[in-house]
């Protein structure tokens, strides 16, 4: 690969196949989400990529928008539709990359830090795709028909997809704009996306508008069209893990609900002036409050190489936030990448960070300090856990997602207690003060300690709250799938709730814990979503705040129901 910035060529080794990179001139690192745009075209050469970077308006696009572009060379007898799909998968996932070098992964299985620092990290969510000519757009269609998981949104311009396409596809929705294509293209999409006409040019889907096919009449790429494709299709809608095929949601729109950046700031005063970043949504009802009531306040923790944009976007507690009237706030991790799980002392200080953060929020915001709450994904999970173990006088409840921590993510092993850091400062805290934390944890089928088995980080997370909430503790056993439940985890209750009927695969088992006091109380919930990747489903979020919502924590540090 050449150079770092502008047009690079980049070959893959494992496909030994090339493709044209395009990076525009801003920051590797920053709180914004960038995007990835897949061109496909007949042919493919530099002169080929510099013109309709230059003449298409995309290169413009791509430094307004922090747009990463992918121009993959097809072989040599053109775009193959059957074996191409997998090399222009490979291809997406490599545009992540600066330089060639493998990834080194941590014991736990994610990457490490210096490799997440050394890439441009762009999610799998947000990945588009523009066919023009009758290969290069009959790619493209084949891509969103046969391999839905991999695209967010498609525009083609002069193709159709292949003749035998009925065979592989595999009818999942995927939204498009359709320039030339044949009554049989069209009609696939408009029955792939459950779409009925709105008028004579035009499908959507009756009850998730985004699934939708258009067509116009555009013969090329012009600028004026581009920045209609970007507004009117690719900004509105992202795929999300969520089934085998993936899910097409709206993404949140920033500047619709007023956040505010707060980018490198030293105001929170802790670690002599550490600098943070974080983004902040204030609701206008929260804005308008009579003097002296306070809102809840609830942190999203990022996940592992994402930002506070790409955490803002996946779970959208800040549009929860505007109907139910608390403030949200999107912290970026100190090392800009990930968070400090086991608050190694020779790392950035994320609890500190945690601490000064609520503290600053409470003293400079209509903040109530008993109903401020946590979540996050993933490595923000844990986080999310982690300042709950070290802070319960601060945090009254928490609704983590999709955490793998603290054992290893694949295959059993033992943790001690006493020999992880927050944990064991936790045991100590609650021996000392009696705190229970109320914990809605959820989980999807697809992850890899799926089901919940003896020695999985599941066990071991799930059993640490049991024991901090003085929940019996029973025996996890060495097949979860061979519980009553299927999953491995043996509830005091198990309740079945269905998502609406327009995502009737997607349903969760949610699987209650009850204290041993002398009145009961629900303070450790393990939630399943059959057949979710990781990701954060829609329902996620609004399932853990109408949990976490009805607890207060009291100035004495005990706990109130509301």
């Amino acid at each position: 690969m050449r150079g770092n910035m502008g047009l690079l060529y980049k070959t893959l080794e494992a496909c030994q196949r090339s493709m044209y990179l395009y990076f525009p001139p801003i920051p590797k690192h920053s709180p914004y989400k960038r995007c990835s745009v897949t061109v496909l075209l007949d042919e493919v050469d530099e002169p080929a990529v510099e013109r309709i970077l230059e003449e298409s308006g995309l290169k413009e696009m791509a430094r307004e928008r922090q747009l990463i572009l992918a121009f993959p060379v097809p072989g040599p007898e053109g775009w193959e539709y059957d074996s191409d799909l997998s090399v222009i998968e490979q291809m997406q996932g490599a545009m992540t990359m600066e330089r060639e070098f493998e990834p080194v992964q941590t014991y736990f299985g994610i990457p490490t830090l210096e490799s997440m620092l050394a890439s441009w990290h762009l999610m799998n969510d947000t990945r588009y795709l523009i066919g023009i000519g009758e290969k290069g757009a009959a790619m493209a269609l084949t891509m969103a028909a046969c391999q839905p998981a991999n695209v967010a949104a498609v525009m083609a311009i002069g193709g159709s997809l292949p003749a035998d396409i009925e065979e592989r596809a595999v009818y999942s929705p995927v939204p498009v704009w359709l320039c030339g294509a044949d009554a049989r293209t069209v009609s696939y999409f408009i029955s792939a996306n459950g779409a009925r006409k709105v008028y004579e040019t035009a499908w959507a889907c009756p009850t998730k508008p985004l699934q939708c096919v258009e067509l116009h009449p555009e013969a090329e790429l012009t600028a004026a069209f581009l920045n209609r494709v970007w507004e009117e299709l690719f900004r509105k809608v992202r795929r999300t893990n969520t089934g085998r095929c993936g899910n097409v949601v709206h993404r949140t729109m920033i500047e619709k609900y007023g956040g505010e950046y707060f980018i490198e700031d030293t105001r929170l005063g802790d670690q002599d002036g550490m600098p943070h970043t974080w983004l902040t949504f204030v609701p206008e009802c929260v804005r308008n409050l009579p003097e002296g009531e306070k809102a809840p306040l609830m942190i999203f923790y990022h996940g592992g190489s994402d930002n506070p944009t790409e955490a803002a976007e996946m779970a959208r507690f800040h549009e929860i936030g505007e109907k139910e009237g608390f403030i949200t706030v999107y912290p970026w991790g100190s090392n800009r990448c990930s968070w400090n799980i086991f608050m190694h002392e020779d790392e950035m200080d994320d609890v500190a960070f945690s601490e000064a953060l609520i503290r600053y929020m409470t003293a400079h915001y209509p903040v109530d300090p008993s109903r401020v709450y946590l979540s996050g994904f993933s490595n923000g999970s844990s986080q999310a856990m982690v300042t709950a173990m070290v802070h319960p006088e601060l945090i009254a409840a928490i609704c983590p997602i999709d955490g793998n921590w603290p054992g290893e993510r694949i295959g059993p092993s033992e943790v001690d207690y006493e020999q992880i850091r927050p944990m064991a400062l936790a045991r100590r805290i609650q021996k000392k003060y009696d705190y229970r934390m109320p914990v809605w944890y959820t989980y999807g089928t697809r992850e890899p300690s799926y089901p919940v088995y003896r020695g999985c980080t599941q066990q071991h997370q799930y059993d640490f709250w049991k024991e901090y909430n003085h929940i019996p503790i029973k025996e996890t056993p060495k097949d979860g799938r061979q519980e009553p439940s299927g999953v491995g985890v043996c509830g005091d209750q198990t309740e079945i709730l269905h998502s609406p009927a327009d995502c009737a695969e997607h349903w969760y088992s949610i699987h209650r814990f009850y204290s041993s006091d002398v009145e009961p109380e629900n303070l450790y919930n393990y939630v399943m979503m059959h057949d979710k990747g990781h990701e954060v489903a829609e329902l996620d979020p609004y399932l853990g705040w109408e949990y976490v919502k009805h607890f207060r924590r009291r100035p004495d540090g005990g706990l109130e129901k509301i």
